[in-house]
C-alpha cells in the first residue's frame, strides 16, 4: 500500500475579481440635512463614523449660542442619550466625549426641578456603570460634572454611599487628578454627599481608609479661586466635628490644615476667598487642640502681624470679619492674656463702635469671652465714657437687629453686671434700662428668642440684689406689666417660665410690683402652671408661691382666688415636686382658719394673732364648703366662732344691712334697723387679755424683754398654762356646774348651744365673737386658750377630736432625764418652736389648768377616750 502526502500549496485556477467586488458593494452616501430632528434619528446608527459625524454637528450647534441647547433640551436630546447609555459601550473615545459633552451641557442649563428623582437617579446609574470602566480622562471630566449634577438631589445623594466600588475609584481619581475640572467636581460631589449624612454616618465616611482630607487641604492653595472655595467650603463641614473620633485626630493633620489655612490668608489677605479662609479657621479653632496648636506654633502672631500690616488699607467691615478667629481663640482662658496683648481687645471694641448698622454676632461673643481676662474687663469699664454700654443697650432692645447679636449684647451685659457691677448698674440706671426692658418684653414671643428673654430676665436679677435699684425697678410698673403679660405667654417653653418665676421672686419685695401682679392675672398664670404637665414649670411656681407667703395680700389671694384649692387637689400629680407640699404649708402657716379647717391642729408655730381667726362648731369634710361661708353672704347651720384682739368695734364698711322685707313681722322692732356682719367686734377679747397679763405680772411670769423672743421657758410653762386655763374658765363658766374628771357625766352642752343660739339673735347670724361667749365646754374654752396663749408667747397647739365635736390643747414639756445632755432644761429652752413636741393636755373643764402626758389615763378620761 502507498502512502500519499498531504501538499502544503496547490496551485490555483481561480482568483477573486476584486474589482467587481468593490464595485457592487455599498458606497459612501453623502446626504445634507437641515432638520434637528432629522440628525438625532442617526443617533440609532450602530456605525460609529456616522455617530461621530453627527454627535460632532449636533456639538457645534450647540456651541454656537446658549439658546441651542434649550432647543436640543426640547427635542429630548439627554433622553435620547440616556436611553441609549450615553455610549457607553463605543469603541471611539470621540463619541464617548461628544456624548458625554452634550449631557453636560443640557444640565448645565437644567434646574434641579425639571428633573423628576426617578430620571435623575437613572442619569446617576448610567454614570456610574460608565465612571466603574472608563479612563479616558476628558470622558471622566464630564462624569465627574454630570454626577455632581445629579447629587443636587438628596435622594438620590443618599444612595452614593452605597456604591461602593464607585466611591473607591472616585477617591483614586480624585487623589490623582491633575485635571482642574475633575478636581472641582470631585470636591463639589464629596460636599453634597456630606450634606445628606447624620453625625454618626459622616464620622464612619470621613474616617474610612483613603478618604481624601489631605488633598482637600492641599487644594486651599491652589490657584484656582473656584477649586479653593470649593475645598473651604468641605473643610468647614469636616472641622464642625470637634470629636477626639474625627478625621482631624491626628496631630500632624490639625497642624498641616492650620497651616494651610494661614498660608493662603497670609499670601493676600484681601483676596477673594480671604474671609472664607477666616470663616473656616474660625470653625478650626473651636476644637482646644487646634486652638492650642495655633498658639504655640506661632501662627497666631503670623495672622496678628499681617492683619496689622493690611489693617489700613482694608474696609473696616473686612477687618471685623477678619477678627472673627479671635472671637473663637478667647474661648479659652490660658490665651486671653496673649490676645490682649496683641491688641486684639482694641480691635474689637472699634469694630463694635464702628460698624453699620450692626457689628457681626461674633464681635460682641469675644468681647464677652476677654471680661473673663481682668485687664479688658478695665479696658472695657473705662470705654463706658465713650458709649460702649449705650451701645449694647441700643442693640439689645432694637428690633432691628438680628437676633443672635441681640442675645450676645444682652449676655454681654448681664457679664458686665457680674464683674463690675457699681460701674456698669449706674451706667444702666443713667440709661433708664426699667424703661428699655419693658419696651423689649413687651415685644414678646416670636419676636424675641428665649436666650434673649433669659439674658434679660438675667439682668433684671443682677439690679434686684441692690434695694435701691430693686426700688427702681419696681416703681416702673410698665416693667412688671410686661413680665407678667409676657408669663402668660410663655407656657409652650418651660424653661422660659421658670426663669420668669424666678426673675419675679427678686422683685417682689416692691409693693408695687405685688399691685401690678396681682391686677395682670398673675393668679391665672400660677393656676396654669400648677396644671402644667411639666415638673420644672411647678417647681417654679411653688418656689414662687413659698416667697410670696410673706405678704398678706398674696396669701389672701391665694386662698380666695382658687390657688389653695389647685395646690391641694393636684398633690396626688405632683409627686416629683418637692417644694408642691411646702407651698400648702406655707399659705395655711399664714392663715390659721384654713389650717385649722383642713388639718383639723394647730401647731406651736401657727399663731392666730394678727388676723381674724374663725372656727366653726362643724367639721367640713372639704374645705372649700367652709371657703364659701366666709366668701359669700350666707349663714352656716352651725355656729362661727371669731377671734380678733384689734377690732374693739365693727368697722361701718364690713355691717350689711337687712332689708325689712326679708324679716318677720315678730323680729320688726319699730324703726330699729337689722344688721350683720361676718367680721365683728370684739371689745371683751383685749379686757380679757389685759386681765391676764396682770394676772401674770403679779406672779412675775411676763415676757422677759432681755431674752431672746423664741426663748422657752420651761420652768414657768405649767403655772402660765394654768393661769391662762383659770382665765378661761372664768369667762366661759357661766350656767355651768364643776364635774370631777372620773365622772361619766358630760358636761352641760345643752345649756351652751342655747347660749349661742341666743347670741345668734343678738348678731343676727351664726358669726360669733369669742369675746361675748360666756358658756363654753372644751369645744370653746380650748379657742381661747390657744388664743391667750400665742397672745404672750406661750408654744400651745390646738387639736380637733376626730368625730369633731371636742377641741383641745397641747403644751411642751421637757421630759429630763439624769444626764441626759439632750433634755438639759439650758439646750431645750433655744430649741425652735418648730422641733418642739407636745408632751401634755391641758384640763379647761374639771382639774382646771392640771397637765396630763398624752396617751395617760387622765388624758384619754379627758377626751373621753377611757
Amino acid at each position: 500500500m502507498s502512502k500519499v502526502g498531504k501538499r502544503i500549496y496547490e496551485a490555483r485556477a481561480k482568483y477573486p475579481d476584486r474589482t467587481k467586488s468593490e464595485e457592487n458593494s455599498f458606497g459612501p452616501l453623502t446626504v445634507v440635512m437641515t432638520s434637528l430632528k432629522t440628525a438625532m434619528l442617526l443617533l440609532s446608527s450602530e456605525e460609529e463614523p456616522v455617530l461621530q459625524t453627527v454627535l460632532n454637528h449636533i456639538t457645534e450647534f450647540a456651541r454656537k449660542w446658549d439658546d441651542n441647547i434649550l432647543e436640543l433640551k426640547e427635542h429630548e436630546l439627554l433622553e435620547l442619550l440616556l436611553e441609549k447609555e450615553f455610549f457607553i459601550k463605543a469603541y471611539s473615545v470621540i463619541v464617548r466625549r461628544l456624548a458625554l459633552y452634550l449631557v453636560t451641557a443640557i444640565l448645565g442649563t437644567t434646574e434641579l426641578s425639571d428633573l423628576e428623582t426617578e430620571q435623575t437617579a437613572k442619569l446617576l446609574e448610567v454614570s456610574f456603570r460608565f465612571y466603574l470602566q472608563e479612563a479616558d480622562d476628558f470622558c471622566i471630566e464630564y462624569l465627574t460634572y454630570i454626577i455632581n449634577m445629579c447629587l443636587r438631589d438628596p435622594q438620590v445623594a443618599q444612595g452614593v454611599l452605597e456604591n461602593i466600588d464607585f466611591l473607591e475609584k472616585f477617591k483614586n481619581i480624585f487623589v490623582y487628578s491633575e485635571n482642574p475640572d475633575t478636581v472641582f467636581n470631585s470636591i463639589e460631589a464629596l460636599n453634597k454627599m456630606l450634606q445628606v449624612q447624620s453625625a454618626e454616618e459622616m464620622l464612619m465616611f470621613t474616617t474610612l481608609p483613603g478618604f481624601p482630607v489631605d488633598r482637600i487641604i492641599c487644594e486651599i492653595t491652589n490657584e484656582f479661586l473656584e477649586i479653593r472655595l470649593a475645598a473651604l467650603k468641605v473643610l468647614k463641614t469636616l472641622l464642625a466635628d470637634t470629636s477626639e473620633e474625627s478625621v482631624f485626630e491626628p496631630l500632624h493633620r490639625c497642624f498641616f490644615v492650620l497651616q494651610q489655612l494661614v498660608k493662603a490668608f497670609c499670601a493676600n489677605p484681601q483676596a477673594e476667598d480671604a474671609l472664607d479662609i477666616i470663616e473656616v479657621l474660625a470653625t478650626a479653632l473651636r476644637a482646644e487642640k487646634m486652638t492650642k496648636l495655633f498658639f504655640e506654633q506661632n501662627l497666631f502672631d503670623q495672622i496678628v502681624e499681617h492683619l496689622k500690616d493690611d489693617m489700613d488699607v482694608m474696609p473696616p467691615d473686612v477687618v471685623c470679619s477678619i477678627i472673627s478667629i479671635f472671637a473663637e481663640a478667647a474661648l479659652y482662658t490660658q490665651y486671653l492674656a496673649r490676645i490682649h496683648a496683641a491688641d486684639i481687645t482694641d480691635m474689637f471694641m472699634r469694630c463694635l463702635m464702628q460698624s453699620k448698622p450692626e457689628p457681626g454676632t461674633f464681635i460682641i461673643v469675644g468681647l464677652n469671652r476677654m471680661v473673663e481676662y481682668p485687664e479688658a474687663l478695665r479696658y472695657f469699664v473705662a470705654a463706658y465714657e465713650q458709649g460702649v454700654l449705650n451701645k449694647l443697650v441700643s442693640l439689645m432692645a432694637s428690633s432691628q437687629v438680628a437676633i443672635k447679636t441681640r442675645e450676645q449684647a444682652a449676655q454681654f451685659v448681664g457679664h458686665l453686671l457680674l464683674s463690675a457691677f457699681r460701674p456698669t448698674s449706674e451706667q444702666l440706671i443713667l440709661q433708664n434700662i426699667p424703661n428699655i426692658l419693658a419696651s423689649t418684653l413687651a415685644q414678646g414671643l416670636p419676636e424675641l428668642s428665649i436666650d434673649l428673654i433669659l439674658s434679660l430676665l438675667s439682668i433684671v436679677e443682677n439690679l434686684a440684689q441692690n434695694e435701691e435699684y430693686r426700688a427702681i425697678l419696681g416703681d416702673y410698673r410698665p416693667f412688671t406689666e410686661s413680665v407678667a403679660q409676657l408669663l402668660m405667654r410663655s407656657y409652650a417653653h418651660s424653661i422660659l417660665v421658670h426663669n420668669i418665676f424666678r426673675c419675679l421672686c427678686t422683685i417682689v419685695e416692691e409693693e408695687p410690683v405685688r399691685e401690678v401682679l396681682l391686677s395682670n392675672f398673675i393668679v391665672s398664670s400660677i393656676k396654669r402652671a400648677l396644671k402644667s404637665l411639666s415638673n420644672l414649670v411647678k417647681t417654679a411656681v411653688t418656689n414662687f408661691i413659698l416667697q410670696t407667703t410673706r405678704f398678706n395680700e398674696f396669701v389672701d389671694a391665694y386662698i380666695d382666688r382658687g390657688i389653695l384649692e389647685v395646690l391641694m387637689m393636684y398633690q396626688k400629680h405632683a409627686f416629683c415636686v418637692s417644694t408642691w407640699g411646702p407651698a400648702i404649708e406655707s399659705i395655711l402657716s399664714k392663715c390659721p382658719t384654713m389650717k385649722f379647717c383642713i388639718r383639723n391642729c394647730l401647731s406651736f408655730t401657727d399663731i392666730t394673732a394678727g388676723k381674724d381667726f374663725y372656727v366653726s362648731k362643724r367639721k367640713f369634710d372639704d374645705f372649700r364648703s367652709f371657703q364659701k361661708i366666709l366668701l359669700t353672704d350666707c349663714s352656716p347651720l352651725d355656729a362661727v366662732l371669731v377671734v380678733n384682739f384689734d377690732r374693739p368695734v365693727a368697722d361701718d364698711s364690713e355691717l350689711i344691712v337687712v332689708p325689712p322685707s326679708h324679716l318677720q313681722m315678730a323680729e320688726v322692732h319699730g324703726d330699729q334697723e337689722w344688721c350683720y356682719c361676718k367680721r365683728p367686734g370684739d371689745s371683751n377679747l383685749p379686757e380679757y387679755l389685759e386681765a391676764l397679763n396682770q394676772t401674770l405680772a403679779l406672779h412675775g411670769l411676763v415676757d422677759n424683754p432681755d431674752k431672746i423672743r423664741r426663748t422657752i421657758d420651761f420652768e414657768n410653762v405649767a403655772k402660765r398654762s394654768k393661769i391662762i386655763a383659770e382665765a378661761v374658765a372664768s369667762v366661759m363658766a357661766d350656767n355651768l356646774k364643776i364635774l370631777d374628771l372620773n365622772s361619766t357625766e358630760e358636761c352641760s352642752r345643752h345649756t351652751v348651744q342655747c347660749h349661742l343660739l341666743e347670741l345668734r339673735y343678738v348678731f343676727h347670724n351664726n358669726f360669733i365673737p369669742l369675746g361675748v361667749v360666756r358658756s363654753g365646754c372644751q369645744f370653746e374654752r380650748a379657742i381661747l386658750f390657744k388664743c391667750f396663749a400665742d397672745q404672750i408667747g406661750l408654744p400651745c397647739t390646738l387639736q380637733r377630736s376626730v368625730d369633731g365635736k371636742l377641741l383641745y390643747n397641747e403644751v411642751p414639756l421637757p421630759l429630763e432625764l439624769e444626764k441626759d445632755i439632750h433634755c438639759d432644761k439650758k439646750t431645750l429652752k433655744f430649741m425652735p418652736w418648730r422641733m418642739l413636741r407636745p408632751t401634755h393636755i391641758v384640763d379647761l373643764m374639771y382639774n382646771i389648768g392640771e397637765l396630763y402626758p398624752t396617751q395617760s389615763r387622765q388624758a384619754l378620761q379627758y377626751l373621753r377616750l377611757y
